[in-house]
């Protein structure tokens, strides 16, 4: 019965380490693929407030984050500006500014999830 029980819980343990990380920092002038999306840090300014500016792609290959065109084919897409705790979505989660390194990096931590097909239903990621 203890070895079932351990087994399981070993399984789970397992399964869990290997998920995406809840928080991931970006560095400025780099591409990045967070949770199924290209995002590239074009600047993190300090200031009152501190800014940053992101562009993100979540419709190309993974192929793409080391290329020229990490976007993709066709523009760039437009820079989207984010203060802190601002969150944007990339894939089914949406990921929030919770931390800056003014011309370093920007760290976004995943704080909600899409529960539906509709975007207003969220829940909290613990």
């Amino acid at each position: 019965m203890r070895t079932a029980l351990l087994m399981i819980v070993s399984v789970a343990l397992a399964s869990c380490a290997r998920g995406e990380p809840s928080e991931v920092t970006l560095e400025v002038g780099k591409a990045t693929r967070v949770h199924g999306c290209n995002v590239f840090v074009h600047d993190a300014t300090p200031g009152d407030p501190p800014a940053s500016f992101m562009t993100s792609a979540c419709d190309v290959p993974e192929s793409f984050v080391n290329e020229k065109n990490w976007w993709g084919e066709g523009i760039q897409r437009p820079a989207t500006t984010m203060l802190m705790g601002d969150c944007m979505r990339l894939g089914d989660r949406f990921y929030c500014l919770v931390e800056m390194e003014p011309g370093e990096s920007v760290t976004l931590k995943a704080t909600y999830e899409v529960t539906h097909r509709r975007v207003d239903h969220l829940r909290p990621i613990r």
